[in-house]
């Protein structure tokens, strides 16, 4: 296969971990901020992506959840290879039972292009600034809005209530957009890590949608994302964590 196409597969395959995810300094946190919910705890998870572009090409990337000095959390998604830098992080607070993003900011390179976005949120007047490659503007947005990673803590907190996944409304770029989810069942999934009892996904983009992921997350684990599939026009990605900790404590499946 050509180089070109490589590092195309490559940037796709590791990139595709923001879809269920630079350093900075954090804010003062919010005089609002609530006490942390117990399911809010430091993670660390690695994965090997494989995709398949008429060749199998192989990547690794990394999520993690810091609480900082300041009572505030950073969420990471972060990507270092030869043909793919990418970060993605969300400053945030926990406030009205849910998190609520101060910053969120994507920076990656691959193929020969740049790519970088700027999101801070002003809750005080329910809009949200963004800064890209493009001019900054202005958004409006509700009250329950998140960004492109702080939705998925909303939504292991609903499992964790015994609700199914619901509508997410997430603040990008210019515009917000409806994440939908439909709960598919139980499985005992086989990982490096050994046998999990997970919760399966899948997203939903509507009927015409030629788009297919399923996400699945480990229930004995807070349910966090442990594996993504995805298909779409003859191609398949493939994304599974190989190893991680949950607040200091290493995620083993239920047999070895």
């Amino acid at each position: 296969m050509p180089s070109l196409l490589k590092k195309l597969a490559l940037a796709l395959a590791l990139a595709c971990l923001s879809i269920i995810g630079s350093s900075f300094a954090g804010g003062n946190p919010s005089e609002e901020t609530e006490n942390t919910p117990d399911f809010l705890k430091p993670y660390r998870t690695v994965f090997d992506a494989n995709f398949d572009f008429f060749l199998p090409v192989k990547g690794t990337a990394i999520r993690e959840l810091k609480r900082q000095e300041n009572g505030q959390w950073l969420l990471s998604h972060t990507v270092d290879s030869s043909l793919l830098a990418l970060k993605e992080t969300s400053l945030f607070d926990w406030q009205q039972q849910q998190p609520k993003p101060q910053v969120y900011q994507l920076k990656q390179s691959s193929v020969g292009k740049k790519k970088n976005e700027l999101l801070t949120f002003d809750w005080s007047k329910l809009q949200a600034h963004h800064t890209t490659n493009k001019p900054a503007g202005t958004l409006d947005i509700p009250a329950n809005a998140f960004d492109k990673l702080t939705y998925q803590l909303k939504m292991r907190l609903d499992l964790l209530n015994n609700k199914e996944p619901a509508i997410y409304t997430v603040a990008e770029k210019r515009k917000l957009k409806e994440y939908r989810f439909t709960l598919l069942g139980s499985e005992l999934l086989d990982t490096p890590v050994g046998k999990l009892e997970t919760v399966k996904i899948k997203r939903d983009r509507g009927a015409n949608s030629k788009r297919q992921t399923t996400l699945w997350l480990a229930k004995d684990w807070d349910y966090l994302l442990v594996k993504i599939e995805q298909q779409e026009k003859g191609k398949n990605y493939k994304v599974v964590m190989t190893e991680g900790e949950l607040d200091g404590t290493p995620i083993k499946g239920v047999q070895p």
